[in-house]
C-alpha cells in the first residue's frame, strides 16, 4: 500500500490500531506502555469506548507535581474532553482538528469502538507524501 495522503480517510492510517489501557491502570503501567510501543500517548478505554486520553505529559506532569507512578491511576491525571475523528474523515479533517485542538494524538472510533490513533506524525507525513 502506498503512503496515505491528505485526501484519503484515516482508515488508512490506522491499520496498526491503538494501544489502550483501562482507567485503572496505574501510570507506571502506562510508562511501561508507551516506552514498549514507542508511542506518545493511550486510550483509556470503558467497554471499548473513549473514556479518556492519557499522554506522556499527563505522566510528566504528575511525577514533576510529587504524584506516585504506583498509586496514581489513569483516570485520575487522563484527560476526559477527548476530540475524536471518525474512520471515514480524511488526513486534512484530522489535521484540522489537531490544529483547533492544539492536540498531537487524536483517536480515531469506527461508531463507537476505538479503530486507532492518529498522531502528528502521521499527519506530516500524509502530507509529505501529497506534496511529494
Amino acid at each position: 500500500m502506498s503512503q496515505p495522503r491528505p485526501d484519503d480517510e484515516l482508515r488508512a492510517v490506522v491499520q496498526r490500531g491503538t494501544v489502550t489501557l483501562s482507567p485503572a491502570a496505574t501510570l507506571r503501567d502506562a510508562a511501561v506502555v508507551m516506552e514498549r510501543e514507542e508511542i506518545g500517548a493511550v486510550v483509556v478505554v470503558v467497554d471499548g469506548r473513549v473514556a479518556g486520553l492519557l499522554s506522556e505529559r499527563d505522566v510528566v506532569g504528575a511525577v514533576a507535581n510529587g504524584e506516585d507512578v504506583d498509586d496514581v491511576r489513569a483516570e485520575d491525571v487522563m484527560a476526559v474532553d477527548v476530540v475524536t475523528a471518525s474512520v471515514g474523515d480524511t488526513v486534512a479533517q484530522a489535521a484540522e482538528a489537531m490544529l483547533a485542538g492544539n492536540i498531537r494524538h487524536l483517536p480515531v472510533v469506527d461508531g463507537d469502538t476505538v479503530a486507532g490513533m492518529v498522531s502528528i506524525r502521521d499527519v506530516l507525513e500524509a502530507f509529505r507524501a501529497g506534496a511529494g
